[in-house]
């Protein structure tokens, strides 16, 4: 498992459409492991459902608020797995640091991995992007 740390997320606006969310700007998200700044780009037009928390959960986690840096987090996760820039298990990792640097404790992080490992992997790749939102992400891995 690789940590990944110091998560930003560029303020953003969204809009519903029907059960998801299509986001209206540009924005950036960029975080680190030590060696490489990634960044991943998102396009206006990105369609996510969120974070999929069931709503039997969401007083266990959220799914959506109205913080755009908690949504990014989600953002981040659903961007990275429709394009397959970095491998899945990698994607799986950014998606827990982020979600501990916009306050979520270690087990509740954890547990939303957990799920994503044994729930979401199928989603993994452009070809089961129900959303064609590979056009809309632009991701880039540079040295420290």
């Amino acid at each position: 498992m690789a940590s990944f740390y110091n998560y930003k997320c560029t303020p953003y606006k969204w809009h519903r459409v029907g059960d998801l969310y299509q986001i209206d700007d540009r924005f950036d998200i960029t975080l680190d492991d030590r060696e490489y700044v990634y960044r991943i780009t998102i396009l206006p037009g990105f369609r996510t459902d969120g974070g999929s928390i069931p709503l039997a959960f969401r007083w266990f986690v959220k799914g959506w608020t109205d913080d755009y840096r908690y949504n990014g987090v989600f953002v981040l996760h659903d961007a990275l797995y429709c394009t397959s820039f970095v491998h899945r298990s990698i994607a799986d990792d950014m998606l827990r640091s982020s979600l501990r640097d916009v306050g979520l404790n270690r087990f509740k992080a954890s547990t939303v991995c957990f799920c994503v490992n044994n729930f979401a992997s199928g989603h993994y790749g452009p070809e089961n992007d129900e959303n064609d939102n590979f056009d809309f992400v632009k991701f880039s891995m540079n040295p420290i």
